[in-house]
């Protein structure tokens, strides 16, 4: 544990004089290949780690006291136990710190083992690094920053390298559970999502906003299958979490199913836009399986009007795929991508030259061939 944690402090510049070290290991999900556990010392930091961000009119750097690691080692495999989170914090509260990274780590798990997504490693060997800040206005934001530490061989240099980070501000109002599981999500979704922009409001990028709907429900439906519990999500129950879903993400899945997906739709830069462009992506989750979602993410580029297009692309690529056709929409005219593919199962009402066409879902499995 001592050289694990050594690793930890090592990979972050910092000195650690305690030798009392605290290790949670995570429960396994069922057909999951990775371990995971976290690791952290009670005791405040030698020196407290800076923050890369300068804050004020001054620019200062925060201090944080405390940090907590995330890790993970993918089961069978040969290569090293790898730190993927490194969460800092400015006080020692509720070990709200402990929660962020086990919730991240089960994110992480997610990413890998449902989309096959990995940390960028162009920063900071692809960890993390998350800042619980008890400054600031509440809510959080992503960032790509860079930071020093002093070289291990020689004091007297300095390292520079790009790190990825979040920051949450304000952790006192940081207190109703799916609100911090959210805001965790979101910008979770940043630091490792496929970005996809073109967009004003609310914001520039929608990953953020895609990725805590689906972790979301993800965790919620982990729940109801008992792999997971509300420690996985911040303190968050699933009777919670269905009612944050049936808000703000069922709705939206329901619109996007019978809209017809143009790029003039999805090139809106206002809040409709990106909600457009969210209801079809939560979609396209609903209905086909986890690797063909995770392509339309990486198809579609980096702006959301290129996104119908991405789509029918991905959707081709399998030689064969059964719809998981939502039984509320059964009677429904509903939009999916076809482009070359043969449909059976259901009765094409429209054809759009993009690939798309509307169907009416009855009783039948609605599968799409593709010839290669």
């Amino acid at each position: 544990m001592i050289a694990q944690l050594a690793c930890l402090l090592a990979l972050s510049g910092l000195q650690q004089d305690s030798q009392t070290v605290n290790r949670v290991d995570l429960s396994v999900t069922p057909g999951s290949v990775a371990r995971l556990w976290i690791q952290y010392t009670p005791d405040p930091l030698a020196e407290p780690h800076k923050s890369p961000k300068k804050f004020g009119e001054n620019k200062m750097q925060w201090d944080f006291p405390w940090i907590v690691g995330g890790f993970s080692h993918i089961t069978g495999d040969d290569s090293n136990v790898e730190l993927r989170f490194q969460v800092y914090s400015q006080e020692q509260k509720s070990n709200r710190a402990v929660a962020v990274t086990q919730m991240l780590l089960r994110l992480w798990e997610f990413n890998t083992e449902r989309l096959s997504l990995k940390h960028p490693t162009n920063y900071h060997l692809g960890i993390v690094d998350v800042y619980l800040c008890f400054g600031g206005q509440a809510g959080g934001e992503q960032l790509i920053d860079q930071e020093e530490s002093r070289d291990r061989v020689n004091p007297n240099k300095t390292n520079i390298y790009k790190v990825n980070t979040i920051y949450i501000y304000d952790t006192n109002s940081f207190t109703d559970p799916v609100e911090m599981a959210r805001e965790v999500a979101h910008e979770y979704g940043h630091a490792s999502w496929p970005p996809i922009g073109g967009f004003k409001d609310p914001e520039e990028w929608a990953d953020g906003y895609l990725a805590e709907k689906v972790f979301l429900r993800w965790i919620r439906d982990a729940m109801a299958r008992n792999e997971l519990t509300p420690d996985d999500a911040m303190g968050a129950t699933k009777a919670a979490l269905d009612k944050w879903i049936a808000a703000n993400v069922d709705p939206l899945i329901l619109k996007a199913a019978q809209t017809e997906p143009t790029s003039d739709l999805l090139a809106d830069p206002s809040k409709n836009g990106m909600d457009a462009f969210i209801g079809l992506a939560l979609y396209l989750e609903t209905i086909y399986p986890d690797k063909v979602f995770a392509r339309t993410l990486m198809l579609g580029t980096y702006d959301a009007k290129n996104y119908p297009a991405g789509v029918v692309l991905a959707a081709e690529e399998p030689d064969q795929v059964t719809l998981k056709i939502p039984t509320t929409f059964i009677r429904k005219a509903i939009w999916i991508p076809l482009g070359t593919g043969k449909l059976t199962g259901a009765a094409i009402l429209k054809k759009d030259p993009t690939g798309w066409v509307q169907i009416q879902v009855g009783a039948n499995p609605i599968v799409i061939t593709n010839t290669h």
